[in-house]
């Protein structure tokens, strides 16, 4: 999913969050969770030998192939599994649980939206294929793009 449309699910969310809590904080932490995440795409495009961080850069990194390592850190099922382990012993703590269900609702937003593999949003799927784009990606992104598979 775009930038853009990770802010509007988590506007949404947030709002759904305020009217169900009564709450701000926990529905800020929601809403800032759903989109926080994409700053690990900044460490992916730093990595990976390009300058000057915007959208759009990371955009045509992407689609140039000069993203050879495909990191993204934040964007984890085995994180969600730790965050929701941390839920239950912290007895649904507000801020954590609902950071959780901004951080979860951005994962399965991006696995719907996104081409890629059923398995690409677990890290040790990414570690066990080298975090390699061409592999984690559907290749139907590539031939789209005009990239060559490695």
């Amino acid at each position: 999913m775009k930038p853009v449309s990770h802010v509007g699910v988590s506007l949404i969310t947030g709002v759904v969050t305020f009217f169900t809590t009564r709450a701000i904080l926990p529905s800020v932490a929601c809403f800032l969770a759903g989109w926080l995440i994409d700053v690990d795409h900044i460490w992916d495009f730093y990595k990976n030998g390009c300058r000057g961080f915007s959208i759009k850069r990371f955009g045509h990194a992407m689609d140039t192939g000069k993203i050879k390592k495909a990191y993204f850190y934040l964007h984890s099922y085995e994180l969600l599994l730790i965050l929701t382990a941390l839920c239950f012993i912290t007895h649904f703590n507000y801020l954590l649980s609902f950071t959780t269900l901004g951080l979860a609702i951005h994962v399965f937003c991006d696995q719907l939206y996104n081409p890629v593999h059923s398995l690409t949003y677990f890290l040790t799927y990414r570690m066990l294929n080298d975090y390699k784009p061409e592999i984690i990606f559907r290749p139907t992104l590539y031939k789209q793009k005009g990239r060559k598979k490695a």
